[in-house]
């Protein structure tokens, strides 16, 4: 082994300088590398482990406001730095550091700063970060487009334009739909359903009033109520389902507020210096003023998250579609997510890897702050959700069913309309419901002609349809009264099924025949019938007035001695089917008639008619007693009893003389020209002779005038004959009416011969 070098001019007993000692070579053997090695491994694995230690002394450091270690993070250690151990360690902790401190340190959580548009103020102006003037003005506009936007959201949100009318609102607006809209004769279908009915029932072929008809849907969604319910029902999906979306809402703020909250604290733990200084992607010491701008956008985001908070719970209780619920909690998301989108779209990179490489800040947290914390958290949620269902959702519902019942409630089956002439409101009943498998005459008639199928397709001709030339036409045909209709009809159109008529043969004759008959049977409901005679049972019914317009003959208005019920033109009863039963009578014998099954069929029918002709049921009013006694009086008593009774109680029409609109005169029915010469001593006869165009009435005769009678006659005779010429009136009806007026001269005749025996 060689000798230690010894430096020049230094005696052996003397001590060496250890300045001057440079070095010493000593060959160690082979043996000893392999431990030089292993000293080398532990040697850096210790370095590591330092490394850390400094790092978390650094800090220390800074918040105690002491010096920086002078130990520098990458220097090397020298071979003679030992490792302490861990007693060494324990035996040097500070006598102010107890186990429990131990506890609070490892009690903490990391608090990156956000991936957000908000964070861009954080690394505003620090020179460490290398980021062009350009980008830095760029994400200054997004931190002012952020703070725009949510801002002008959050603005937008309260306002009535956004969220709407309160709903309270709809329950006057409901009550006037109600009373002038709901119930307009001019809004009935083809089957007479009224509007309200067809809002209320959900019908889908609706163009009218599908606002009232959207609402009515939502609120029975909303509430879970059937059509026809109106009471409050145990499962309400919508006020369950916006209570959760409240809920949703509720969260998302909140977890906004913690984050703000947890950034605020973060901030707040960061020494404050005059000057930031930013070390290693993390804040040594933040200056007042950065500390303040800070302060100012968490403060920006509080508000706006207030006031959305607020604005959204508005918005969700109102919202009355449990479709939009959903989507609207989703919309109000994503509000609080812009500073997100800017800052993950639009955000320069540079900015963006700086922020997300800030080394998190630690906030400790302690077990009895914890569970404040959760407390407070129990405490607000519930108090928003009793708020939220006792002020919003709750009264919600109750409006709802108010709108409901005033839309829906009550009769929906009628409709009126105003007469401007008698100044007074007219109602009719309708349907209460509409059957769509039931289909009224009008929606037949368009079934069978709009030829969607081959089995809607017509044939040569429309079935049930009547066609009009021109438009003018049209508003005159379906204006027509059927007293009009009735003069219109040349002919007995049910004479032309009888085989001895002329016209039998003609096809077209025929075939608009089949084609009346047809329409008048589908007015009645017997689309399916075998004819005329099928329909005999409806003669004498009110509503029937177009099959005694097309099946005369079978109706008795062609039979002068038939129930003179309905045998009016007004009626149903063609002029030309009246003027066959009168030509019919020109024979026929001045005298009475006894009782006979038309004059008992007539009295019989006679309550029935009139509660049809007045629309309400006459039997319950104080005119039905004397109606009874009149009509036993009558079947009893026969012709004499009507001078008597010559009124009819409730219209005071003369019976002999008949009513325009509900049956013809007695007079001519039953010939009592007897019965009428009959009155007593000194009183007047009145006798009218009516008619369709010139009418001819005889007046007040007395016994002094009867020696006029037959000038009179001759008179009328000229009148009608110049009528006729200007009218187009057949001549046998002004003779008809002749013969009349000679038979009121003998019988007044007979009369005065009576008087003066």
């Amino acid at each position: 082994m060689p000798a230690p070098t010894i430096p020049a001019g230094k005696g052996r007993g003397e001590e060496p300088d250890h300045e001057d000692v440079r070095s010493i070579d000593v060959d160690l053997p082979t043996s000893g590398v392999a431990i030089e090695m292993q000293l080398e491994t532990l040697r850096k694995q210790f370095e590591s482990d330092l490394l850390r230690v400094l790092e978390r002394v650094q800090a220390l450091e800074g918040r105690l406001d002491m010096q920086h270690s002078s130990v520098a993070i990458g220097q090397k250690m020298s071979s003679n730095e030992v490792e302490p151990t861990k007693e060494e360690s324990m035996l040097n902790k500070p006598s102010g550091v107890t186990e429990p401190d131990v506890e609070e340190q490892e009690q903490s959580t990391e608090v990156y700063f956000e991936e957000s548009a908000w964070s861009i103020p954080v690394l505003a102006g620090i020179i460490d970060v290398d980021v062009g003037r350009f980008d830095r003005m760029f994400a200054g506009l997004l931190v002012l487009l952020n703070f725009f936007m949510q801002g002008a959201f959050s603005w937008v949100l309260l306002t009535d334009a956004f969220i709407g009318e309160a709903f309270e609102s709809r329950v006057e607006s409901a009550k006037i739909w109600r009373t002038s809209i709901a119930h307009d004769h001019k809004y009935l279908d083809l089957a007479d359903t009224s509007l309200v009915s067809r809002v209320c029932t959900g019908d889908g072929a609706l163009i009218l009033s599908t606002t009232q008809a959207t609402l009515i849907a939502q609120i029975n969604s909303f509430l879970g109520l059937q059509k026809s319910q109106f009471e409050h029902s145990l499962f309400q999906p919508g006020i369950l389902l916006g209570m959760i979306c409240i809920i949703l809402w509720t969260l998302c703020v909140y977890k906004e507020f913690r984050r703000i909250w947890l950034q605020m604290e973060a901030a707040w733990q960061i020494p404050k210096k005059r000057r930031t200084v930013f070390r290693d992607s993390a804040f040594v010491c933040m200056s007042w003023g950065r500390f303040c701008a800070l302060l100012g956008t968490y403060l920006a985001r509080a508000i706006i998250a207030s006031v959305l908070l607020a604005a959204g719970i508005l918005w969700l209780a109102r919202t009355t579609s449990i479709e939009e619920l959903m989507l609207n909690a989703v919309a109000l998301n994503a509000i609080l997510d812009v500073d997100e989108f800017l800052f993950a779209g639009m955000t320069p990179v540079k900015i963006q890897h700086a922020i997300q490489s800030l080394k998190p800040i630690k906030v400790k947290y302690s077990r009895q702050r914890s569970q404040c914390e959760s407390l407070m958290h129990l405490v607000s949620l519930s108090i928003l959700v009793l708020l939220s269902y006792y002020l919003l959702l709750g009264p919600l519902g109750d409006t709802m069913l108010a709108v409901k019942n005033e839309l829906c409630g009550g009769d929906q089956a009628f409709v009126v309309a105003y007469n401007s002439d008698t100044q007074q409101t007219f109602g009719l009943k309708t349907s209460g419901t509409r059957d769509y498998q039931s289909l009224s005459a009008s929606e037949v008639a368009v079934q069978s002609h709009k030829a969607t199928s081959p089995e809607t397709t017509p044939g040569a001709g429309p079935v049930y349809l009547t066609f009009s030339a021109t438009k003018d036409l049209f508003q005159a045909d379906i204006t027509r009264t059927m007293a009009a209709e009735s003069e219109l009809t040349p002919f007995c159109i049910e004479t032309l099924t009888d085989p001895s008529n002329p016209l039998f043969g003609d096809p077209a004759m025929q075939a608009m025949t089949q084609q009346r008959i047809d329409i008048a049977a589908l007015s009645a409901g017997r689309q399916d019938y075998g004819g005329c005679g099928d329909l005999g049972d409806l003669c004498d019914t009110f509503d029937a007035r177009l099959v005694r317009l097309t099946c005369g003959n079978t109706c008795g208005c062609l039979n002068p001695y038939s129930s003179a019920w309905f045998k009016v033109e007004a009626q149903g009863c063609a002029t030309a089917c009246l003027r066959v039963a009168e030509m019919r009578m020109q024979n026929s014998t001045c005298q009475d008639l006894p009782p006979d099954d038309n004059w008992r069929k007539f009295w019989t029918l006679y309550p029935t008619v009139l509660s049809s002709f007045y629309g309400r049921d006459i039997t319950g009013t104080s005119f039905y007693a004397g109606i009874t006694q009149t009509v036993n009086a009558m079947i009893s008593g026969g012709c004499p009893v009507l001078s008597q009774s010559p009124l009819e109680l409730m219209t005071q029409a003369s019976w002999c003389q008949g009513m325009p609109t509900l049956f013809r005169p007695l007079a001519i029915v039953k010939l009592h020209l007897k019965t009428l010469r009959r009155n007593s001593r000194g009183e007047m006869l009145e006798m009218a002779a009516e008619h369709k165009g010139p009418r001819v009435n005889v007046g007040w005769v007395d016994a002094q005038d009867v020696y006029e009678v037959t000038p009179l006659v001759e008179a009328v005779r000229q009148e009608l004959r110049s009528s006729a010429k200007n009218e187009h009136l057949e001549v046998f009806k002004a003779n008809a009416l002749v013969s009349v007026l000679r038979e009121m001269t003998r019988a007044l005749l007979e009369a005065l011969s009576d008087v003066n025996g």
